[in-house]
């Protein structure tokens, strides 16, 4: 992702006139939005922004121009906490790891996730990838081994239903889902707004479907992040950040499935993105051989930056795009969705939406494949 600008970098007090503009649109969406609780947000992670740790080569991200700090996972987490804590001293609300022993489990379980993507971004590989694969499926196996309540019965899906139905079975599937998904939702992590914009979303449907502060906390610090990271794109999410957001969100679907608030269907339509793109990104890099867990620039993602990135001078609007074009046509599709009632949110039907989100994906990826193809040879073709 695109990082701070020259103009700050080499002149802190003199910002130049582009970056002004960015603090000042910042600072105006975070007011209107949320006020000065909304701009408090925004300063914290101005400030986490600035700090040279954390900071990551261009060189390691496909769609970055830039170096850019990775502590944008550090920003949520502690504005998170700052609110949380707030809300405890100044009115009668008590967390929900207090009153329910379930959201202790999931909390912890998302705890150790976030100790580990942060490991990872102050220190790239610090810490193996087979060692924190390892130490998620323990996490979760754990977790879900003692919260069973949480592992679904059901999903709509007759053969997978009939293996949700052996305990031991179901216990060993869920935990593979869940270290997948982290590890997809760590994969997506590719542009301003992706990950962000489709956490926003997600947040805001699990408030209004709730109703509770935590949701809406969630809710607050990723819109918050959303609007930091689109209009500056001075630093992205991180393993911090996208390992504790996938957690929460994998063990808030679980549980919101096996309770029944929500299909199956729904959630698959939600996070529709992470998911499909990691497994054709898995299927791609078998087929040519490659480690399943070995970076590429073969994401749909990578490949929807190049083709916005020669139409814009600013290295930041194409990036941001990118990100929103992904979220808002895949999660905002679902946000629609639930919003006008077209589909109830605990029907089947939702695994139909998420069965054209799919075919959606697979050819734009295409398309975009062969653009990228005709590119090249129009380039070949003219250094001949």
């Amino acid at each position: 992702m695109s990082s701070v600008s020259d103009s700050y970098k080499n002149s802190a007090n003199t910002p130049s006139k582009q970056t002004l503009t960015k603090y000042i649109a910042m600072a105006l969406l975070a007011l209107l939005s949320f006020g000065l609780t909304g701009l408090g947000a925004i300063v914290v992670m101005f400030a986490l922004s600035t700090l040279r740790a954390g900071r990551d080569s261009a060189a390691s991200h496909g769609i970055s121009s830039r170096n850019s700090s990775r502590l944008g996972g550090v920003a949520i987490v502690i504005t998170f906490m700052l609110f949380l804590i707030g809300m405890v001293l100044l009115s009668s609300y008590t967390p929900g790891v207090v009153r329910d022993v379930t959201f202790l489990h999931v909390w912890s379980t998302v705890f150790v996730c976030v100790i580990l993507g942060g490991a990872e971004d102050i220190k790239a590989d610090l810490l193996s990838p087979y060692f924190r694969l390892v130490v998620k499926l323990l996490a979760f196996g754990f977790f879900l081994w003692t919260t069973p309540n949480v592992v679904p019965l059901v999903i709509g899906i007759p053969g997978i239903d009939y293996l949700l139905s052996v305990p031991l079975v179901a216990w060993g599937l869920c935990t593979i889902f869940c270290v997948g998904f982290i590890n997809a939702f760590n994969m997506a992590d590719g542009a301003n707004g992706l990950i962000p914009g489709i956490a926003t979303i997600a947040f805001g449907i699990l408030f209004l479907v709730y109703g509770r502060p935590a949701e809406g906390v969630l809710f607050f610090v990723c819109l918050m992040f959303l609007i930091f990271n689109v209009v500056s794109g001075w630093f992205f999410l991180g393993d911090m950040g996208s390992y504790g957001l996938g957690a929460v969100l994998v063990c808030y679907g679980l549980l919101g499935v096996a309770q029944g608030d929500f299909s199956a269907g729904f959630m698959a339509s939600l996070l529709s993105y992470p998911c499909v793109d990691f497994l054709v990104s898995v299927i791609r890099r078998l087929r040519k051989g490659l480690s399943p867990l070995q970076a590429d620039n073969g994401h749909l993602h990578n490949r929807l930056y190049s083709f916005y990135a020669p139409k814009f001078k600013s290295r930041v609007t194409p990036n941001s795009l990118t990100g929103l074009t992904i979220s808002s046509g895949s999660s905002g599709v679902s946000l629609i969705i639930y919003v006008f009632d077209w589909i109830a949110i605990d029907s089947n039907t939702w695994f139909g939406i998420f069965g054209i989100q799919v075919v959606v994906y697979l050819i734009i990826l295409s398309r975009l494949r062969r653009t990228q193809m005709n590119q090249s040879e129009l380039i070949i073709g003219m250094s001949s």
